[in-house]
């Protein structure tokens, strides 16, 4: 077919579906009518952007084009795929103005529109898939690849929304796990395990930021077993906090310590230590157990000191100061009493502090917002209502997407607070109750399209 705009991009224009997230859901509610089951088959950005280009050889899969006669009826898939006006000689066309990068609550994603950036990042993906795919077996250069996707992946975690990085994971590690199952040199064997490992840990990381303990448990055995044929031991210090937010966010404090505990073995780098005394201290906390909070947090103490910047993989791999900072507020802010609650406020700001220093494009939202609501949890059991209200404000407004699991179950837990008799009768309090139960109405989850369940950890 020639390489001209379709009808279909223009239908799509026509009715203001051309943005990727928007297409996708579009896409889920024709499949439903449908067959259920091609909710959550839409194409790639990659796939999408030809799509809209027309530059294919011929039409997509028949269940492709049966989703997109369904939302747009009258319309043929073939008709569709036809260029939308009268062919103009390439002499005519005039380029594309440019069109400035932006975020959107639904999707971070450049508009899809014939822009410079698309074109690169298609040119990119289509580059990397060449050099991932080899010779049928792994290559330095195979490995090079993958890596350097594992550690953009990582960074691109930390400032998206999990569940816009969940199917490129997803992608990736197929790509892995097909590799794995053909011969391999023994050579390369381990590394590669090693990347199939970090990509099953972030689709664990993500899952269950998404409410999908479930799958984050599962993902995480996968991750396991990498880590263990790849001989990782970061890798296993990373997955066994996983598992244990898994167990802390769901009340079993117990097992949350004891599996934070036991994993300080494979801490053979600064990062990986600071994480896991870090997330001990906070589940200790929990129990109510002030002695093993202390011991944990002298240990996070002199962890921090020796913090050298080693990101174990760089992005959500990565332990900062930071964030070891608000793990230490909210252990605080647990154990309760005076002292402790000072050191919690400063634990929280200081967290704040270093989050917000770095440019706004290389911020973490939802790291921004746990600190937030670190601090605001030490301001109300100081019983100043009133600053819990100046910290809180700004994350009434986070969007949809970026509230995680572990963003809503701080905000339940400061609505717990609010909720007792000292706060409950001002007008203040009630404002703050109905606004946090808006917020807790609409998690991360129910932000995705229909069928794409299943899709960090804080």
């Amino acid at each position: 077919m020639a390489r001209r705009p379709t009808l279909l991009k223009a239908l799509l224009r026509e009715r203001h579906w051309q943005k990727y997230a928007t297409f996708c859901r579009q896409y889920d509610l024709a499949a439903h009518t449908i067959e259920p089951g091609l909710a959550g088959t839409w194409p790639s950005r990659g796939q999408f952007a030809r799509w809209l280009g027309g530059d294919l050889k011929g039409l997509p899969h028949p269940d492709h084009c049966r989703v997109l006669e369904a939302m747009l009826p009258g319309n043929t898939a073939r008709e569709l795929f036809s260029p939308s006006g009268p062919q103009s000689p390439i002499s005519d066309i005039k380029p594309p103005k440019a069109v400035a990068s932006h975020k959107d609550t639904d999707d971070v994603s450049y508009v899809l529109a014939g822009t410079l950036g698309e074109e690169i990042a298609m040119a990119t993906e289509e580059s990397a898939t060449f050099v991932r795919a080899g010779r049928g077996t792994a290559g330095a250069d195979t490995l090079e690849q993958f890596e350097a996707d594992v550690r953009h992946l990582a960074l691109d975690y930390l400032r998206r929304p999990p569940h816009l990085v969940f199917r490129s994971v997803n992608r990736l590690r197929g790509d892995v796990f097909r590799m794995l199952g053909e011969r391999q040199r023994p050579d390369l064997l381990r590394r590669l395990y090693g990347v199939g490992g970090r990509l099953c840990g972030l689709l664990a990381h993500a899952s269950f930021d998404l409410g999908q303990a479930h799958a984050a448990q599962t993902h995480a055995r996968s991750a396991w077993i990498c880590a263990d044929l790849a001989d990782d031991a970061p890798l296993r210090a990373y997955i066994r906090w996983v598992e244990s937010n898994v167990a802390y966010w769901n009340g079993d404090y117990q097992r949350a310590a004891d599996i934070a505990h036991s994993a300080r073995v494979f801490a053979n780098t600064g990062t990986s230590m600071l994480r896991l005394t870090s997330q001990e201290a906070r589940a200790h906390a929990a129990r109510g157990d002030a002695r093993a909070v202390d011991r944990a947090l002298a240990k996070a103490t002199d962890a921090a000191e020796a913090y050298d910047g080693h990101d174990d993989g760089g992005g959500v791999f990565c332990f900062e100061p930071g964030k070891a900072a608000y793990y230490a507020s909210e252990a605080r802010v647990a154990l309760g009493g005076a002292a402790n609650i000072r050191r919690a406020k400063a634990d929280a700001a200081r967290a704040l502090d270093m989050f917000t220093a770095v440019p706004q494009e290389e911020q973490c939202a939802e790291f921004i917002a746990a600190a937030r609501l670190d601090l605001t949890a030490a301001h109300l059991a100081d019983g100043d209502l009133d600053g819990a209200q100046d910290v809180l404000g700004p994350i009434l407004d986070l969007p949809v997407t970026s509230r995680t699991v572990p963003v809503v179950g701080r905000m339940v837990t400061a609505a717990a607070v609010i909720a007792e008799p000292r706060f409950a009768r001002s007008a203040l309090g009630s404002q703050l109750t109905r606004q946090i139960d808006e917020f807790c109405a609409t998690p991360a989850i129910r932000a995705l399209p229909a069928g794409a369940g299943g899709v960090g950890v804080s």
